[in-house]
């Protein structure tokens, strides 16, 4: 009897106790990171380079923004000037600047933030590109405008001038179309700015949107210079055409000029979201579920809403776990924090992720702008 009065007696409500629950969780949370459990499809890996899809996404969002420029010209442009009365060139002009920079910049910006399967993430990059690319289109299409109508008017008195010295119409018809080339190029290149600044803004990084702007103004002036030798037998195919492929080479300049520019980035190589990359642009950033982290990984329930934390320290790069009861590996090592290097392999719940960074860099990590 006296035994049995000194056993230790467990009830439900020990069991049921704040630190009993604490600490339950934590050893189910850790037990997370050790056991890699398939979430959606196991077979999920990516060989494929991202950078390389990366660049043939955002080609193809510049594409079909060219294309949508195109359709409202068509139909709501030369719409509104066939109901005029008197048919205005700068309107007209005016018009087509601005429908060519905001289709192209808010098309690309959307399906640049959709790239990351995220809704609120959508929503918020659709919020900041619709005002941005109106604003944009309209400042830099007046500007693109006046120097076109302007830069014109020169190069035609001109060619009245040479007909009126005796030259020949073929020879100065010959000099005319080929005066046009760079004007063309130049105010296109501004229509490119506008929508590459709308891109850049639109992922609200400052870094990002220096080269995106860029990108854009190259794709613009490229494809505004091409833009006369295509054939005009019929004048809606060369239009599109031309368009499209503005669009098109507008979308290939920024995602090109930002591969080439980037110094750190994260390609996730197995799981889910396998064959995405983030570039690093900030100091430091936050990997999770959240829609509030600065990476979002998703098809992952053994990701925690904030997991990780990547961030510079001393000119290295640090991964760190943001929580007690979930270390982070990094190749095969299990730990709380870690120091990166080129092709760290980062195990985060069942996901895997590949760091890279390019060699003989000072300042390595600086921040995620975008998902791929």
């Amino acid at each position: 009897m006296a035994q049995e009065d000194n056993r230790i007696r467990i009830s439900m409500s020990d069991l049921e106790s704040v630190e009993v629950t604490k600490r339950v969780t934590e050893m189910t949370d850790a037990q997370k990171i050790a056991l890699i459990r398939p979430i959606g499809d196991p077979t999920q890996n990516s060989n494929t380079n991202a950078g390389i899809k990366a660049i043939l996404y955002l080609t193809g969002a510049g594409l079909l923004g060219g294309f949508i420029a195109f359709l409202l010209i068509k139909l709501v442009l030369n719409g509104v000037l066939s109901a005029q009365s008197e048919e205005s060139a700068t309107f007209s002009n005016l018009g087509f600047s601005f429908i060519l920079a905001f289709a192209i910049g808010l098309t690309v910006s959307i399906l640049d933030a959709a790239s990351t399967r995220i809704g609120s993430k959508i929503l918020s990059a659709a919020a900041i590109a619709v005002p941005t690319a109106l604003t944009l289109g309209l400042a830099l299409g007046a500007i693109a405008n006046f120097y076109y109508t302007n830069t014109m008017q020169d190069i035609v008195s001109k060619a009245y001038e040479k007909v009126a010295a005796g030259e020949s119409t073929e020879s100065v018809t010959r000099w005319l179309t080929s005066s046009t080339h760079f004007p063309r190029g130049l105010a296109w290149l501004i229509c490119g700015l506008a929508a590459g600044l709308t891109v850049g803004i639109a992922s609200r990084s400052l870094k990002r949107t220096g080269l995106t702007a860029g990108g854009g103004a190259l794709g613009g002036f490229l494809g505004g210079f091409v833009f006369d030798f295509i054939p005009q037998d019929l004048e809606w195919v060369a239009q599109m055409s031309g368009i499209c492929i503005t669009g098109l080479l507008i979308g290939s300049s920024v995602a090109l000029l930002e591969q080439a520019a980037r110094t750190q980035w994260i390609e996730i190589i197995a799981g889910g979201m396998a064959g995405k990359q983030f570039i690093l642009y900030k100091t430091d950033i936050s990997i999770g579920s959240s829609p509030s982290a600065d990476i979002t990984l998703i098809k992952d329930s053994a990701i925690a809403p904030l997991h990780a934390r990547i961030y510079s320290q001393g000119g290295r790069t640090v991964l760190e776990s943001l929580n007690p009861g979930l270390p982070c590996s990094v190749d095969g090592a299990v730990d709380m924090r870690f120091f990166l290097t080129d092709t760290s392999t980062i195990t985060l719940g069942s996901t895997q992720i590949r760091f890279r960074e390019k060699k003989n860099q000072k300042n390595p990590t600086q921040g995620v702008g975008r998902l791929n």
